[in-house]
C-alpha cells in the first residue's frame, strides 16, 4: 500500500526536495498497530497491538493471532509474527 511516509526517528512527514515522500507504508502501519493502545484509534477501537504492556513481562500465548487478526483488518498480508529473546519483534 502507498501512502504518505512518516520519518521514523522524530515521527515527522518524510520530506525530501521540499516536497512529502510517497512510499510503501506497510511497516509504517504494522508497527503503529503493535504500538499503539486499543481504544487509541477512534475508528477502530479495537485495534491496537499494546507491545509496551508485555515488556519484561510474559506474553500472551494468544497475542500473535490477535496482532494477525489486527494486521489483517488493517490490510496487510501477514504469515507470521516472531518475538525472539531479545524482545525483537519481526513481522512477516
Amino acid at each position: 500500500m502507498n501512502g504518505i511516509l512518516i520519518d521514523t526517528e522524530s515521527g515527522d512527514l518524510l520530506i525530501e526536495h521540499g516536497r512529502v515522500v510517497i512510499g510503501d507504508t506497510n511497516s509504517q502501519i504494522a508497527e503503529s498497530v503493535l504500538v499503539t493502545l486499543r481504544g487509541e484509534w477512534k475508528e477502530w477501537p479495537l485495534i491496537g497491538g499494546e507491545v509496551e504492556k508485555a515488556l519484561g513481562g510474559q506474553v500472551d500465548v494468544m497475542w500473535r493471532g490477535e496482532v494477525k487478526k489486527m494486521l489483517h483488518a488493517c490490510g496487510l498480508d501477514v504469515r507470521q509474527i516472531h518475538i525472539s529473546e531479545d524482545n525483537t519483534i519481526t513481522v512477516e
